[in-house]
């Protein structure tokens, strides 16, 4: 289970017309950059995550339309208790 203080943004492009543009999301959300102009190949995103609780983070690239997962448990709680 991921945390719920985990965001990503990111930049998609796609190659075959120019067209480009930025979003974010929560984990375990779909990156859909709501492009369709019709010419074909893939729309690519380039995104990062930062939990909002610990400060990890990470990045990614894939294809739009998929599910962007951090697979980040976040230990801040654990500190804090442990304190």
């Amino acid at each position: 289970m991921s945390s719920p203080d985990v965001v990503w943004g990111g930049q998609w492009e796609h190659p075959a017309c120019g067209a480009s543009g930025e979003a974010q999301w929560e984990d375990e959300s779909t990156a859909d950059s709501g492009h369709d102009c019709g010419r074909e190949g893939a729309v690519l995103w380039s995104a990062e995550w930062h939990c909002h609780g610990c400060g990890d983070g990470g990045d990614g690239q894939f294809d739009d339309g998929s599910s962007a997962y951090s697979d980040h448990e976040c230990d801040d709680e654990d500190e804090e208790a442990a304190a």
